[in-house]
Order: C-alpha cells, then sequence, then structure tokens
C-alpha cells in the first residue's frame, strides 16, 4: 500500500526519486539500487539542480581536508581566507565549524546575480568577500544557529585555497569520481557539456524555460541525478571510508547544540535527529533544498546503511520531496524489519481562563514566517489574537490556552484543526521571544513535526516626524531591480515596496512577491535588520538604504539599495513606453525599464533584439507576462494596460522596436 502511495505520488508530482541500499550491511559495498528506486520515464536519470543539498557536498569537502589535517574545524576562517572581513570586528572569531552549523552570525544569504538562465558568470564567486566586507553580524558568533548560504560560500572558497584546485575540479575529481557519479558537477562542468544533454526539462505554467544555473556552488550549486544523490548519501554509511573517516562522519551528525528548543543541525545537515525515527532508535540525517523550479531532499540512515533522495521539477517544495525521501525510507526500513510509523498529533487540552501575567506579553513582534513580518499580540479572557500588520487581510488569528502553558491555534469555531500550531512565549536574554510547535499533516504523504523560535517582541523606535514622513512617502511607490544581468532570475519578481503604517511607527516593511522583511528606520535614508530571534526564522536579513542616482536615461531619481547588492528604482521615476520609441540603447548593469504609456496600452510590437539581451513584460498588478526566457519566445509582444516592460542587456547593443 504504501509503494502505490509512493508511485502515485511520484508520477503525479514528475519527481525522481532513488534508494541506495547495499544487499546486507557491507560498509563498501558496490553500489546497489534498491528495488525501489522509482523514476518517471520522463525523469529517468535527469540532471537537476540539487539546490541546498550542495551544501552536503561543500561540507564533505571540508571534512576531507579535515581529515587529511589541512583544515581546523575550529580554527578562525581568516586563517584560510585571509581576504575575509566583514564591517563588524566580531568575524575574526567566526570558525570554520560555524559556516558548517550556521552559527557564524553571517546576516546575508545570497547577493545578486546568483542564479542565471542559461549562463554561468563569476560573479557571485568572485565578489563575495566584497559583499562580506560591508556586513555587520546579526549575532555573536556561535550564540545561536540560524540558516546561512553565504557561509557555504565561504566554504567553497576554502576548499579552493586549501586544495590549489577549483571547487568545481575538487568536487569531479575527490567526490563524484570516487563514486562512480559521472552525472555530478557543477553549473560550470554542466553548462561546458561535461555532463551531456540530460538535464530535466523545466516549465513556468505550460511554457517551456531555459535551463537556470546556480552561481553559489557550495550553497546550492551542485548538478546530480538522483541515483547519484542517493549513492552520494553513502558516504556517510558507518564503516564507508571511501570518502570520509568514521571520526568526520560522526562530527557531522552531531547536533550544535543539546537544547530541543533549537534546531538539530549538524555540519552541513539540516538535522540530525527526527522524533519520528528516534522513537525507534533509528538515527537520520536530513537535508533539503530549494531553488526556483527544482527541489530536493537526501535522507540518511547511517547505521541501516539506506540513503533516499528525491529530486523534483516543478512549483514543488524541499517539504515534499522530505515527505516523499521519508516515505522511500519507511519502505526500506520495513523490509529491513524495521517498520516506522508516523507521529500522531498533540492533544492539548484546552482551558477558558488566561492567567493575567500574559498580559504584558502584549505588544508587537516582528515574526519570521513565510518571511518577517510585524503582527500584533492581544488577548481577552479567554483567547489570544494574532493580526497580520501592514497587510490588505487584518482578520486575526485566535489560540486558545491550554493547561500546558501554550496557545493552540483554532478555527473559527473554536476548535483546533488537523494542524497544530502551539505557541508559546519565553522570555531571555533580556527580550521576549514567540516559540512555535507546528505538527501540520499533508494527506496522503505524511506529517512533520517542528520546533522553533520564530518571534521577538519589538522595542519602541522613536522617530522624529521628518523621518517618519521620508518613509511614508516612499510607501506611495514600487521599486524595480535595474542592476542584475539579463539572465537573471530575479527579473521575475522585480518588483519591491516599502510599507509603513501607523500601528508600526519607526519601522517598515521591506516586501516583494517572495519576502518580507521587517526594518528598523534610523533615519531618513537609512533603515536596518534589528531582529535576534535564535532560529532560522531569522535569516537572509539586509540593510537598507536610499540614494539618488543619475539613471542612462538622464532622469535623477531614487533609488532604493539592499546590502545583498540589489538596486531598485522608483517606478515613478521611469520613462512612459510610447509610439514614438523606435530604438533603446542598452547598458551593461543597468536594465533600461518603462511605464507602458496609454497610446501602446493593448498594442503589439516586435523586439528585435541582440543575443546578449532579454526582455520582460509585466501587467498592472506586476506580474510576469513575457519572458526572452521562455523558449522560443515569439518576438511579437503584447503590451497590457498600465504594465512596464523591461530591456536588459550590454553596453553598445540596442533593441529595434517595430510597431
Amino acid at each position: 500500500m504504501m509503494k502505490k502511495k509512493i508511485i502515485a505520488a511520484i508520477s503525479a508530482l514528475c519527481v525522481a526519486g532513488a534508494v541506495y541500499a547495499p544487499a546486507g550491511n557491507a560498509a563498501n559495498a558496490e553500489p546497489v539500487q534498491s528495488e525501489l528506486t522509482a523514476e518517471t520515464a520522463a525523469s529517468q536519470e535527469r540532471i537537476y539542480c540539487i539546490a541546498s543539498v550542495s551544501k552536503m557536498y561543500s561540507s564533505l569537502a571540508i571534512m576531507q581536508l579535515v581529515d587529511e589535517g589541512k583544515v581546523e574545524l575550529d580554527a578562525p576562517v581568516t586563517k584560510y581566507l585571509p581576504d575575509f572581513r566583514m564591517n563588524d570586528e566580531r568575524y575574526k572569531d567566526i570558525t570554520v565549524r560555524m559556516l558548517m552549523n550556521h552559527t557564524s552570525g553571517i546576516p546575508l544569504g545570497l547577493c545578486i546575480n546568483h542564479s542565471l538562465y542559461e549562463d554561468v558568470d563569476g560573479f557571485v564567486h568572485d565578489n563575495v568577500f566584497d559583499m562580506a566586507s560591508k556586513q555587520r553580524l546579526r549575532s555573536d558568533p556561535g550564540e545561536y544557529a540560524c540558516y546561512n548560504n553565504m557561509g557555504f560560500t565561504l566554504m567553497e572558497h576554502i576548499v579552493e585555497n586549501v586544495s590549489g584546485m577549483s571547487y568545481t575540479d575538487y568536487v569531479r575529481n575527490n567526490i563524484a569520481s570516487k563514486i562512480g557519479a559521472e552525472h555530478t558537477g557543477t553549473a560550470w562542468s554542466l553548462y561546458s557539456g561535461e555532463l551531456g544533454e540530460s538535464r530535466v526539462s523545466l516549465y513556468r505554467g505550460s511554457l517551456p524555460i531555459e535551463y537556470p544555473y546556480v552561481m553559489a556552488s557550495g550553497s546550492g550549486g551542485i548538478y546530480a541525478t538522483a541515483s547519484d544523490v542517493a549513492n552520494f548519501g553513502s558516504a556517510f554509511f558507518t564503516g564507508n571510508d571511501i570518502l570520509l573517516s568514521d571520526n568526520a562522519k560522526a562530527q557531522m551528525s552531531t547536533r550544535w547544540n543539546d537544547d530541543k528548543k533549537y534546531e538539530s543541525y549538524g555540519l552541513g545537515w539540516d538535522f540530525v535527529e527526527q522524533v519520528k525515527y528516534e522513537k525507534e532508535n533509528i538515527k537520520v540525517m536530513g537535508k533539503g533544498g530549494d531553488v526556483p523550479y527544482m527541489n530536493s531532499c537526501l535522507l540518511v540512515a547511517p547505521d541501516e546503511q539506506i540513503s533516499t533522495a528525491v529530486l523534483t521539477a516543478g512549483n514543488g517544495s524541499s517539504q515534499y520531496a522530505g515527505l516523499m525521501a521519508s516515505a522511500l525510507l519507511d519502505v526500506a526500513l520495513e523490509e529491513r524489519g524495521k517498520a516506522v510509523s508516523d507521529l500522531t498529533p498533540p492533544e492539548p487540552k484546552i482551558t477558558d481562563v488566561i492567567p493575567d501575567n500574559y498580559k504584558k506579553y502584549e505588544g508587537l513582534y516582528c515574526i519570521g514566517d513565510s518571511g518577517t513580518g510585524i503582527c500584533r499580540i492581544t488577548f481577552d479572557d479567554s483567547a489570544m489574537y494574532k493580526e497580520v500588520l501592514g497587510t490588505d487581510n487584518s482578520s486575526p488569528e485566535i489560540y486558545r490556552y491550554t493547561e500546558e502553558g501554550g496557545f493552540v491555534k483554532v478555527n473559527d469555531s473554536g476548535r483546533m484543526t488537523s494542524d497544530r500550531e502551539i505557541v508559546y512565549f519565553e522570555e531571555k536574554d533580556g527580550g521576549i521571544y514567540i516559540r512555535t510547535d507546528m505538527f501540520t499533516v499533508y494527506p496522503g504523504l505524511g506529517n512533520t513535526s517542528d520546533s522553533m523560535y520564530t518571534g521577538e517582541k519589538m522595542d519602541e523606535n522613536p522617530v522624529s516626524p521628518d523621518v517618519q514622513q521620508s518613509w511614508d512617502e516612499l510607501s506611495q511607490t514600487a521599486f524595480v531591480i535595474y542592476n542584475e544581468k539579463q539572465t537573471s532570475q530575479q527579473y521575475e519578481t522585480p518588483f519591491y515596496r516599502v510599507v509603513t503604517d501607523k500601528a508600526f511607527p519607526g519601522y517598515i516593511l521591506a516586501k516583494n512577491r517572495d519576502i518580507t522583511k521587517a526594518e528598523k528606520m534610523s533615519d531618513e535614508d537609512h533603515a536596518g535588520f534589528f531582529t535576534s530571534i535564535p532560529s532560522s526564522k531569522n535569516n537572509n536579513l539586509f540593510d537598507i538604504e536610499i540614494t539618488r542616482q543619475t539613471y542612462a536615461d538622464g532622469i535623477s531619481a531614487v533609488s532604493f539599495d539592499l546590502s545583498d547588492g540589489t538596486r531598485c528604482r522608483s517606478a515613478d521615476s521611469l520613462p512612459v513606453f510610447t509610439a514614438d520609441v523606435a530604438e533603446i540603447s542598452l547598458h551593461s548593469g543597468e536594465a533600461v525599464w518603462y511605464r507602458i504609456g496609454k497610446d501602446m496600452s493593448g498594442k503589439s510590437i516586435v523586439a528585435e533584439r541582440p543575443d546578449n539581451s532579454a526582455v520582460f513584460v509585466y501587467n498592472k498588478f506586476r506580474e510576469l507576462l513575457y519572458s526572452t526566457h521562455i523558449k522560443d519566445a515569439l518576438n511579437t509582444i503584447d503590451l497590457p494596460p498600465d504594465g512596464y516592460i523591461a530591456f536588459i542587456g550590454e553596453t553598445g547593443d540596442s533593441v529595434k522596436i517595430f510597431k
């Protein structure tokens, strides 16, 4: 029954899944694919970007160098990267181990130009030190774990500096070739044709798109087949010394902190303990990954010598890939006589009376959910209310007090749903934090159970009326990214907004379609991150600076600049695309944006453009309608009313427009 469920799910989602499970327990057995390997005809042995599962490759590479005595985990990063520095003297305390277990305190994840269509570019690799030098830390190094991509990009450089070879060559020579992983490499080896024409096909909606390449190889840029990834997972089996010593693997599979309130990161691993398997005395480590259009998960049971990998293409998530990998692992374990059952949801006992002392927890909180937003917490005699601010939907969520001292979320009728979200308030280090236990049911696939800190009570931030007014005025317009390459995926969601609200004076929300970040105003031109939520809900932070630029079209206007390198131009300052526009000069590093004028609304144009260029069209809701990164995109482009059009390319080139 379970096998049928897995196969049905795989078929429905176009997933490639593989299980590596040698017969018996031979530590150095030749690779044997279990009968559970399941791949659709469309995805059979296709190459995917394995996203953040790539972190296990850079982590393994570092540990190989540790085994060889060339790297010390607790040595400062500066020992191996003398060019590494930050705008915060505490950076000198960051160790190699802290990069690997996400405790470095580095706030920034990825910089611009990190994901490119049919293009490879050394910008991310070559500029990581410059980008780091402008950053301040979110916390003391080692204080708490918070997911961070930049640390693994720095690890990529450590591997190169210590080994004397490029990261691509290191992965090929010291990892892939040693385990017979012929279809494993980085964007550079895939793009150059070394891995053949076996890339999985990708679609935006029903339209085929060009293949995107992740430039941050150490954090998310490994490409492989599902069987290669499952085979790679066998390198972590107990007794398998093909790639690593048992001592190195033991260090990698040890929690960074024994406190169960924190995430169970190991070195590279997202988790090295999982309740579902712990209750059966089975150790399982796991790593998931997400990039646009591709998602992945690797699970390894080292003592049982089972490795499962699931790679997906489409609008999935590593959460779903992980559920499917877990289902495959369960079947393999059952065949070994070790049945594992799903967790049961917690059943907290609701009480009608909330103790008076909870009133002190009322106020504004920075919350780290899908992004980082701001909510208001209030109480009445029988319930807690959580109202997300800065959105058009102000209907509060309702929570009831439990005998266990938490607040469980209920629906409008006051009943707990099949999912369980239970929040607790904790006072620590002078602050007030929200910790959330989340039990989520995925019908037909299983369930998940997580616990982490998700919110922090905000202090008042009094600013002058002039400062508040300055940011309020910025909230009246949209901003558009203008400094990414023409091949960048960021042009699919290039619009940013500043949101201010009387409910949270002195703060702003910086929003685009993918993220929401709370920032504290410091003056008319600067706002910055401020949170200290001790979990991965506090990741990918940036500071904001408002500057004034004179653009290539001669217009002087505001630029909304993020510390990850993103530069955005006020949409109000964009020139109007009218019927008399016949040729557009392109500029390297600066997209040419237009608002679509009334005389061109609903009409069509033909754009004759050079090879190294791109055109994007968006409707008035700032949704992408047209992209030249759609395969075989038509030259005839329909222009929506009140929309936007962007032309990106290189200095000296131009786009000719025909009506």
